[in-house]
């Protein structure tokens, strides 16, 4: 509004002392503008966004409907059908307006981007002279695949994903996330985007609320060359060529041959489409050279360390595994020793099993919801680790009270075998949620071995510390300890294997070895050499010479409690930091399955 509201009328004074209002000049009295007419005419003047609204529904504005329909479906997807992106290579420049247009119209914050744009490179014939080849690059713009089988779904430990039963659309719903990121490590795409001031991911929803209303979304909008559209695609069919290893490669349906590269992908260097069946396609008229890949397939970039995960993963399997060496402890100790080890163990294996359990939650985002992992249960490994070390933690509690306690043996056999049970279970399931990932170096093989090893090292380090701390605190006499020889042993030989597994990757810095792989292995030797460096040495201390010098301590007639303790603490911490140190690199150093991105 231009006017200020305001009396018209100049202010006379009245007869009878008040005030009043006289008519403008010519005026009968009749027509004097009140305050009430005044307010009434006032709230009859549009606002300028009512006045564009009302020019906009009589057609007065043009819409942009003009410039994008014929980049959408004219109907929603039929049953058995979704909606898919489609992109024609032919016409993407790269200029990456999509990405810019998702990042303004959906609000994200600086440095959040659903839409990415990567780069492919090779070499093809010249055309004037075949026999020469000419450097080739073609750029890739991607976004969420709205995958048939989405694996970010699939791996939510709290269902925080959705797939429209309607539209295919997957949506995560942000008020039920809680910030764990394992859907940024299932999906093989990287996806999903982890937002640390909103302690949740997020990601594309291919515009939802646009397309309910008929508009399109914003990459469409802002693509200059109208390289990315709406399209509608049959289930079945994706299904179908995903099982026939067909894909949806590029010139799939556009009658273009691929020239070279396996159909087994959205394009080359892209991750198995058999993964999760991904509905975008990739269309174009002219064929990709066989020498096709990505733009950043030898860059070299250390991965999210996941620090509290790492903890965790370390402690539990310590934990696990210095209750399964308590128990050998008195089997093979001296009664006396025995009975005055098993407190002690069971005590120090729990604190141990705790601890793990706190670290756990220090990865969330939303940490307050945790109590909510477990709403997965029938599909996540996540939500099965949780219930699994929980009932761990519950069992390993009702043992350590049982020892103090002195409760009989039945009660405490039926404990102990509660937690063995229990303990392993999560373990199987730590191995799990790595293992579907779809990450070569944490394949079932690899991972199983690690973890198992760590077990087998932490564990009975830290049962032959409290072993230690519990005959010098209690016994004086450390004669007994001879008979858990065996458990040092069995630390020496892990150790050993356990390395052997950690150096066999690089085997891989050789040509020919598979890119993600060789990737692994050039971080291990290059990036994360010192850390690399540190876990060796660490194990190197705490797994073999510790345990070996120990050995010969306590072959003597009587060992030395100042020695026997310093060796103790030498080999429970230099293996645990060891541990630490690869738990680490298991993370840092893994190469992700991913999308076509730029150069290095």
């Amino acid at each position: 509004m231009t006017e200020v509201l305001a009396f018209p009328g100049p202010a006379v004074s009245g007869t009878s002392g008040g005030s009043g209002r006289s008519a403008p000049a010519g005026a009968d009295a009749g027509d004097v503008e009140t305050p009430i007419d005044a307010y009434l005419r006032a709230q009859q003047d549009l606002t300028a966004v009512e006045r564009f609204a009302r020019h906009h529904d009589a057609g007065e504005v043009p819409a942009l409907a003009g410039w994008y329909r014929d980049l959408m479906p004219a109907a929603p997807p039929e049953p058995g059908h979704q909606y898919a992106f489609s992109v024609d290579l032919d016409r993407c420049t790269g200029c990456k307006a999509c990405v810019a247009a998702c990042h303004s119209l959906n609000g994200l914050d600086e440095g959040e981007s659903f839409r990415s744009v990567g780069l492919l490179v090779g070499e093809r014939p010249a055309p004037a002279d075949p026999a020469r080849l000419e450097p080739w690059q073609q750029t890739v713009t991607t976004a969420c695949h709205h995958c048939v089988e989405p694996a970010c779904l699939a791996g939510c430990p709290v269902d925080a994903y959705e797939k429209d039963p309607v539209t295919g659309i997957v949506r995560h719903l942000d008020d039920q996330c809680i910030g764990c990121s394992y859907c940024t490590l299932t999906c093989p795409y990287e996806v999903p985007r982890y937002n640390a001031r909103l302690g949740i991911v997020r990601k594309c929803d291919l515009c939802s609320d646009r397309l309910a209303v008929g508009e399109a979304p914003a990459c469409v909008q802002a693509c200059p060359t109208q390289a990315i559209s709406i399209t509608t695609v049959d289930v079945a069919e994706v299904v179908a060529e995903v099982v026939a290893g067909a894909g949806a490669a590029v010139g799939a349906g556009a009658g273009a041959g691929v020239d070279g590269p396996a159909a087994t992908a959205l394009v080359p260097s892209a991750p198995p489409s058999r993964l999760t069946a991904p509905t975008t396609r990739y269309t174009g008229r002219r064929p990709l050279p066989a020498s096709a890949r990505a733009a950043d397939e030898r860059s070299l970039r250390p991965a999210h360390a996941h620090v509290p995960l790492a903890v965790m993963l370390v402690l539990t399997q310590a934990s696990v595994g210095a209750f399964l060496a308590d128990s050998a402890v008195r089997a093979l100790a001296a009664p006396r020793l025995g009975a005055v080890v098993q407190p002690y163990g069971a005590a120090g294996s729990l604190i141990v099993g705790l601890l793990a359990l706190g670290a756990s939650v220090l990865h969330l985002g939303r940490p307050r919801r945790a109590w909510r992992a477990v709403i997965g249960l029938r599909h996540s490994w996540l939500s099965r680790e949780i219930v699994a070390f929980s009932a761990f933690a519950g069992a390993a509690t009702a043992d350590a009270a049982a020892a103090w306690l002195g409760a009989p043996g039945t009660v405490r056999s039926a404990l102990r075998g509660g937690v063995a049970v229990a303990g392993l279970a999560g373990i199987a399931c730590s191995v799990s949620i790595y293992a579907v990932t779809g990450r070569r170096w944490w394949r079932w093989p690899t991972t199983a071995a690690k973890f198992v090893l760590t077990t087998a090292t932490t564990g009975p380090a830290l049962a032959v510390a409290l072993a230690v701390a519990a005959s010098v605190a209690r016994v004086g006499d450390l004669s007994a300890l001879a008979a858990v020889r065996p458990l040092l042993w069995i630390v020496v030989v892990a150790t050993l294997a356990k390395l052997a597994v950690d150096v066999s990757v690089l085997r891989n810095l050789r040509d020919g070895s598979p890119a993600d792989l060789r990737r692994t292995a050039l971080l291990l030797r290059d990036d994360l050499r010192r850390l690399a460096a540190w876990r060796v040495w660490s194990a190197a201390a705490g797994g073999i010479a510790a345990p070996l010098l120990l050995v010969r301590l306590w072959s003597s007639p009587s060992p030395s409690p100042v020695g026997s303790a310093v060796l103790a603490v030498v080999l429970v911490s230099a293996t645990t930091w060891g541990e630490l140190a690869e738990r680490r690199l298991f993370f840092s150093a893994v190469s992700a399955p991913r999308m076509p991105g730029g150069p290095a």
